[in-house]
């Protein structure tokens, strides 16, 4: 039985914190039916340019495709009301201009007649849409219990058992979302993004950098205070996850995001945090 042509392809959409991407894919294939389109966005601008940019990069993915796409599904970070799209992210300098704001209806009001009939819209945690996708069908796929978090202006978390997402119960914190757990004299939210690289930085040198990338090019140049920020970063890292490993009984800990391409610069202190 074949799907009809306005429910058989729908437009994937990832929210991050600097950058809107996109692609259309064959739900009943699974194949990417376009290539990945991604825009900076300025998650600090107001709602209406936030908006603005999202619909516009969906709509010319959209229409890249020249298929009739009737659905869209978005990853989006925490905290959110996936059920009805309202944003509920406030306080951690990001998106925090969009908080309280339906963010479907915007959505669909500015997405009308770029698809086949009606768009119907989903949105789900980014964090945890990474690790679902990397469990069906990437790095994961022949582990059967994953813990995952996604490094960059914020820190999301996925928990995948079985190929199934965990969002409560037990061995899970709620919603199976970490950003807000305590760590330190704060969160995790602000322990592992890349606000905390520009405080250490300017605690250690005085000094202001952009944030994580810029810190990874200072300790690939060769830089001694970079190459210790990440190595500090990736033991504080280790002594974050391992309980969360341990009362998930992962064995796999899976990192996403921008700051996770790094990880030749943290990832050795973090195993041996891990190891420990």
């Amino acid at each position: 039985m074949t799907r009809p042509d306005n429910t058989r392809f729908a437009a994937g959409v990832d929210i991050g914190g600097s950058h809107v991407s996109s692609t259309v894919v064959d739900l009943l294939t699974g194949e990417l039916m376009s290539s990945p389109l991604a825009t900076p966005v300025d998650c600090t601008a107001p709602a209406t340019e936030i908006l603005d940019a999202w619909a516009r990069n969906i709509r010319q993915t959209v229409a890249t495709s020249a298929l009739p796409v009737g659905q869209v599904g978005m990853a989006f970070p925490g905290p959110f009301d996936y059920e009805r799209g309202i944003s509920l992210i406030d306080g951690v300098q990001k998106f925090d201009r969009i908080w309280g704001l339906d963010v479907a209806a915007s959505l669909r009001d500015r997405l009308a007649g770029c698809g086949c009939g009606p768009l119907r819209l989903r949105f789900v945690n980014d964090a945890a849409a990474f690790a679902l996708g990397e469990c069906l069908g990437g790095a994961t796929r022949d582990t059967d219990r994953v813990v995952a978090l996604t490094l960059g202006t914020g820190v999301g978390s996925g928990f995948v058992a079985d190929r199934r997402l965990v969002e409560r119960g037990d061995t899970v914190p709620a919603h199976g979302w970490v950003y807000h757990l305590p760590f330190e004299d704060g969160i995790a939210d602000d322990a592992f993004s890349t606000r905390w690289f520009r405080r250490r930085w300017h605690y250690l040198t005085g000094e202001t950098i952009a944030g994580a990338r810029d810190a990874a090019r200072r300790a690939e140049e060769g830089d001694r205070t970079a190459r210790r920020l990440f190595e500090e970063y990736g033991t504080r890292l280790g002594a974050f996850a391992a309980p969360l490993v341990e009362r998930f009984g992962g064995r796999t800990l899976l990192l996403g995001g921008n700051i996770a391409r790094a990880w030749e610069l943290f990832g050795p202190a973090l195993g041996e945090r891990l190891a420990a």
